[in-house]
């Protein structure tokens, strides 16, 4: 044995050491004197197999040491040592849990060596259980819980035999009225809920009045631990809720609370056993011939005969001693051969004792005859007393043994998993089950505490509960999630139960572990099937009908809005009537593959039945994005299906779609006016969609018109460019002038930009016109400087989309190289929203073009959440106030405010200042007046196409005048 002795007198450790080399040379010694070197030593706890540790240390309290010891769950046994007549320490120290302590003192190192090694030895304390066929009285009123728990039993736990009763009436019947009665029944299995009189009244009458120990297992749908303390405190052996899979658990609850009675029986023999025959051998000098007997006896015991060679023994002896005396035993025993260990004979008279097992409940019988009449001696009465005791001893303890042969072989035996610790919750032993769930030998885990199968899902008040229910009630059960050696996670059903001695003190605790990974599958495999469609995996009509309701609940909240999408496909019925239900099938599936697809996460798509599909589109800024996602769908349909059965299929799709608040506040209001709307759409051609709302219908069919037109815009070259001078305030000087794009539309003339800017950006056309527009203003300010003209900045606005593009560096380069103007003579307009929040990446693609000359201006400043902490980290020229805060001036003392403070602020950033939207002469002076740099707006001239700009503008003496 392996110890660590933590003590700082180098007296008592020298003592120590000199002791146990000359009495228990087997125990080495490696003693440390403070708490950190301890700690230190305890980094590799596996060394040791006994922590020695004296309470009171220079740096500390050995009780500290124990702590963290137990904390740390270490597989080491704890010895304390004490101060001699300190009590309190002690119990402190075994509360704590120490296994055990020693006052220092001389009698303290002669009672060390037996201390260390029982406190050694309970880490390897075993547990016996028994199972045996059990007969069981199954008490429950519902028939149908009789007819599942009788099939259960069937299967998984054969050997047990169910009697079922209704009432508490018939239990009383069928069970005896005294201890002395043989009973019919190994247990009673009792349900909490019986007519008439009250379950728990039942077992008052079977412990109190009745005196029987048959063990009672109560089951409850009721789940109140108050009902299961009640139950346990009037002596009840175990309680069971009917949660989910409590069948699964009832077996081996029924064998436990069985084994734990037998067991208690056998010792309550045993212990009775040797009292009276204490009793005789203190009453009479045996023989030289019974102490041979005797130790025949013990002898064939320790050897494990057969009981039949050692009763045949007992007989031969006395009947060798007494020639006239013939010896029979009777035993209750299924085996015939030793049912009768000699055969009676016609006697004269009897002397009949019979062979005591339990108190008061014979084993069979011990008889004496003889053929002559006449009347036993004193010594003789002691003589076939003291036989008969040595019989009743050979009987209680063989059959005690076959039972506890019994018990091990269920243990190893039973499917669930067998854990049993000590009160430390030290793991003292596990069954063959138990390893095969978790991966871990016996040897790997014993002296162990049960946490290395901790999985980490449940948190530490999770178990402090389960614990204080187990202290509580003395036991606890549930599903749980355990970790296996190899890191598997995996649910398991977890019985914990405390184990009484004699005196009825808790002595261990027992596991068991049922393994229910694969029930779980089965239930989420099942709980799939209820809610996804087998064909496609997408959710059924169940699942979606539930999702829209949360949904419904979720925009309710936050005032979103939401859509639905039924589709149904055209012309379906023709694929499943000309190429079969297979190919259909397989059509569905690479349908929903190709839609799945193209949708958000947070978008569900599921299938209600045959060849309808719904869609729930959340958290919808506008009802045109429903419209989007439609012709999305529509055009995703468009391409042709290659089935892996090698036809090519075409299909298309109607579309009806319901939008909230707008056509219902309910799951039904909605889906049903999606339906009615795509019945609109098949009417009115099929392969399109329609809003349940007509109006919006006609929005998105001109919107969607409008994207096309736009197209064919762009590429007919009908995009113009006007231009709105920018003038210095102070010095009146024109500076530049901004591009501002327009739509010179054949059919409509002008466009104006609020129509078709917002499509552009959905659609991401406003890359390919915003790089027009960038080109053409480059252009044309060379022109400009080719004609002596003075040089202006032109500013252009960059999109969100446009600043998302991997070489928008590269095209403004190309842009600027190959329009010949100089970059210094442009300026790129982004707004806040842009870039407020982005990373380094957006920050590195701004110093590149800054370092390709172009200024760089924030659009609309003040609209956006501004901050500081951008303008001081982005490479910014230049705010440009937005026209909102300009418009009231003067009238809007709080856009004075707003106005003024922006200037000021910029002026504290060295960033100039470009007001928009200047309409009055007072809006003007108030600028200026406040250091505002330069202005544009109305008041100094209208946006206009090149060459009048030209004309009105560069050919005006002085800029900053009204037009």
């Amino acid at each position: 044995m392996r110890v660590l002795h933590v003590e700082d007198n180098p007296v008592d450790v020298d003592l120590t050491r000199r002791l146990l080399f000359r009495q228990a040379p087997e125990i080495q010694l490696e003693p440390v004197s403070t708490l950190v070197a301890a700690r230190a030593c305890l980094q590799t706890p596996d060394l040791y197999d006994l922590a020695l540790v004296d309470l009171k240390l220079p740096d500390g309290s050995g009780l500290e040491l124990l702590t963290e010891i137990r904390e740390r769950t270490l597989p080491l046994a704890v010895v304390m040592l004490t101060g001699s007549g300190d009590p309190e320490a002690a119990i402190a120290a075994l509360q704590a849990g120490a296994d055990d302590y020693l006052a220092k003192g001389e009698t303290a190192l002669e009672r060390l060596p037996t201390t260390l090694r029982d406190a050694r030895k309970r880490f390897r304390e075993a547990h016996d259980r028994h199972a045996h066929p059990l007969r069981v009285l199954y008490a429950e009123h519902n028939l149908a819980d009789i007819d599942l728990t009788r099939r259960h039993l069937a299967r998984y736990a054969p050997h047990v035999r169910l009697t079922p009763v209704t009432d508490v009436a018939r239990i009383l019947t069928r069970l005896p009225s005294n201890p002395h009665t043989p009973c019919d029944y190994d247990l009673v299995l009792l349900d909490y809920r019986l007519p008439g009189l009250d379950a728990l009244e039942a077992v008052k009458i079977l412990r109190a009045e009745r005196g029987l120990d048959i063990p009672i297992v109560m089951v409850s749908g009721q789940g109140s631990e108050a009902v299961a303390a009640q139950a346990m405190h009037l002596g009840v052996n175990d309680y069971l809720s009917k949660h989910h899979g409590y069948l699964h658990k009832l077996p081996a609850i029924l064998d436990k609370a069985l084994s734990q009675t037998r067991l208690a029986r056998e010792r309550a023999t045993l212990r009775e056993t040797a009292h009276r025959l204490e009793l005789a051998l203190a009453a009479s000098q045996l023989a030289e011939q019974t102490r041979e007997t005797r130790l025949a006896v013990l002898d064939g015991l320790v050897e494990n005969q057969p009981l039949e060679n050692i009763l045949d023994r007992i007989i031969t002896r006395l009947e060798a001693i007494h020639p006239d005396l013939r010896v029979s035993i009777q035993l209750p025993s299924e085996d015939p051969a030793i049912q009768d260990a000699a055969a009676p004979l016609d006697a004269s008279i009897s002397w009949p004792i019979p062979l005591q097992g339990t108190p008061d409940q014979p084993q069979g019988r011990f008889t004496v005859t003889s053929t002559e009449s006449r009347t036993l001696s004193p010594d003789e009465i002691n003589q076939i007393d003291e036989f008969a005791h040595l019989a009743s001893l050979a009987v209680v303890r063989v059959s005690a043994d076959a039972r506890l042969r019994q018990a091990a072989a269920v243990f190893e035996s039973t499917h669930e998993g067998v854990i049993i610790t000590d009160l430390q919750t030290r793991i003292l032993t596990v069954n063959r089950a138990y390893t095969e769930i978790t991966g871990y030998s016996e040897d790997e885990v014993h002296g162990r505490q049960p946490n290395i199968s901790y999985s980490g899902r449940q948190d530490r008040g999770f178990y402090q509960t389960l614990w204080s229910s187990v202290k509580a009630s003395g036991h606890w059960h549930g599903e749980i999630w355990n970790r296996r050696k190899n890191g598997e996670i995996y649910p398991a059903l977890l019985s914990i139960s405390t184990v009484y001695d004699s005196q009825n003190q808790p002595s261990h605790y027992v596991g068991i572990i049922t393994d229910i990974s694969q029930i779980k599958e089965s239930e989420a495999r099942l709980e799939h099937l209820v809610h996804y469609d087998p064909l496609t995996n997408l959710p059924n009509r169940r699942l979606v009908q539930s999702r829209l309701q949360h949904a419904l609940e979720q925009a309710e909240r936050q005032r979103w809005r939401l859509a639905v999408l039924f589709l149904d496909l055209d012309r379906f019925k023709n694929v499943n009537d000309s190429l079969g239900h297979p190919v259909g099938d397989e059509l569905l599936e690479a349908l929903a593959r190709r839609l799945s697809a193209r949708l958000r996460e947070d978008d569900t798509l599921g299938r209600l039945g045959g060849d309808e599909f719904l869609l729930l589109l959340e958290r919808l800024a506008r009802p045109e994005d429903a419209a989007d996602v439609a012709q999305m769908l529509l055009q995703l349909l468009e391409q042709p299906f290659i089935l892996p059965s090698g036809p090519e299929i075409y299909i298309g799709a109607s579309i009806g779609i319901s939008l909230y608040p707008d056509d219902g506040h309910s799951v039904t209001e909605l889906i049903k006016h999606a339906d009615v709307a795509l019945y609109q759409a098949k009417e009115q051609g099929r392969n399109t969609y329609r809003f349940y709302t007509p109006t919006l219908t006609t929005a998105a069919n001109e919107r969607l018109a409008l994207d096309a037109r736009l197209r064919r815009a762009l590429a007919n070259g009908e995009f113009v460019l006007h231009y709105q001078p920018q003038f210095e305030s102070q010095s009146g000087a024109l500076i530049g002038c901004e591009a501002l794009v327009r739509w010179l539309s054949p059919e409509e003339g002008m466009i104006s930009p609020a129509r078709f800017i917002p499509l552009a950006e959905d659609t991401g056309l406003i890359v390919p016109l915003g790089e027009w527009v960038l080109r053409t203003a480059c252009a044309q300010g060379r022109v400009w400087l080719d004609a002596g003209l003075p040089a202006l900045t032109i500013a252009v606005n960059l999109s969100g989309r446009q600043l998302q593009q991997p070489d928008l560096v590269q095209r403004v380069a190309d842009i600027l190289e190959q329009t010949g103007l100089p970059g210094e003579r442009l300026k790129l307009e982004l707004t806040e929203s842009m870039i407020m929040g982005s990373g380094d990446q957006t920050l590195d693609l701004l110093r590149a073009i800054k370092a390709l000359g172009p200024r760089l201006s924030i659009d609309d400043f003040g609209t956006g959440y501004s901050s500081l902490a951008y303008l001081k980290r982005f490479p910014i020229d230049e705010l440009k106030i937005d026209q909102s805060f300009v418009r009231d001036i003067p009238q809007d003392e709080s856009d004075m405010e707003i106005a003024a403070t922006i200037i000021a602020m910029a002026r504290n950033l060295h960033l100039k200042v470009i007001a928009e939207g200047v309409e009055t002469p007072e809006q003007l002076a108030f600028l200026t007046s406040q250091g505002c740099h330069a202005c544009q707006g109305y008041l100094l001239g209208h946006p206009v196409p090149a060459n009048e700009f030209v004309r009105t503008v560069f050919g005006r003496a002085s800029g900053l005048h009204p037009v």
